[in-house]
């Protein structure tokens, strides 16, 4: 990998001083890493996170670092717990929906329950979240969502995955323009990341490699995003650097969509 990549996340600045940020998915490879990010840039990080057991882990790694994190275990899906968590705040400066799911099959091997379980994390989640959190969103906050390329391409095999990163752009978009002037709301859409989601997914598949091999030929780069390449963009926009910036869908595929 490209050492640049890993020195930008680890430019530690202050543009989060004084801030509370809240990431959802904070357990996963590319939360974990964006709670790590914002509290070396000094702000108050909650992460929070279906999996307790690994978000009580990165609760005690940064513990150890002496640094102003918090988890709480909260399923972005069910409204009643989304409520009673907005309870436990009293400001948030900025909002990251980076919690998600992904499921591979075609629509006549999807059933309801599979439909329902994926949009209920990658887009339902998202809506809950920003809804409950909005009236704590004071002037200059900022809502990022992490949604994916295959949000603006398609492609078959991907049907509740895709239309559910699809419907996080549009919410992007409708959320940017209800909560302006005082926040601002985009969209991030990477590509294939060669993190523990796709690995997972093909953990039984007998072409696993093969299939990993020819994600990565996809992109123009010729290789897998990594988690920590996304970061400083999804920082980006949560920041004051992107003040004129709202209702954006920013693209970090290596080109896949561009072909």
């Amino acid at each position: 990998m490209n050492r640049a990549h890993e020195n930008a996340e680890g430019t530690a600045g202050t543009r989060f001083a004084g801030k509370t940020a809240v990431v959802a998915g904070a357990a996963g490879d590319l939360g974990r890493r964006l709670c790590h990010a914002l509290l070396d840039e000094k702000a108050t990080v909650v992460g929070i996170d279906v999996d307790g057991a690994a978000g009580e882990r990165l609760r005690t790694e940064t513990r150890s670092a002496g640094k102003p994190f918090s988890f709480e275990r909260v399923d972005i899906a069910d409204p009643g717990a989304v409520t009673a968590f907005a309870r436990t705040l009293d400001r948030v400066d900025v909002l990251i929906n980076a919690a998600g799911i992904i499921q591979q099959a075609s629509i006549a091997d999807t059933s309801v329950e599979e439909w329902d379980r994926v949009l209920g994390v990658n887009l339902r989640g998202a809506f809950l979240l920003t809804k409950a959190l909005a009236p704590l969103l004071g002037d200059g906050a900022a809502v990022v969502n992490v949604s994916s390329s295959v949000a603006l391409r398609g492609g078959a095999g991907w049907s509740a995955y895709s239309v559910s990163k699809a419907g996080l752009v549009a919410f992007t978009k409708v959320a940017a323009a209800e909560l302006a002037p005082r926040c601002r709301v985009n969209v991030v859409c990477p590509g294939p990341l060669d993190t523990q989601m796709p690995h997972q997914l093909l953990r039984d598949h007998p072409g696993k490699e093969a299939v990993m091999s020819e994600l990565a030929r996809s992109s123009m780069l010729g290789r897998l995003g990594e988690a920590q390449e996304v970061v400083p963009l999804c920082l980006f926009l949560a920041s004051d650097d992107a003040s004129l910036v709202t209702g954006a869908t920013v693209v970090a595929d290596g080109g896949i969509t561009a072909w």
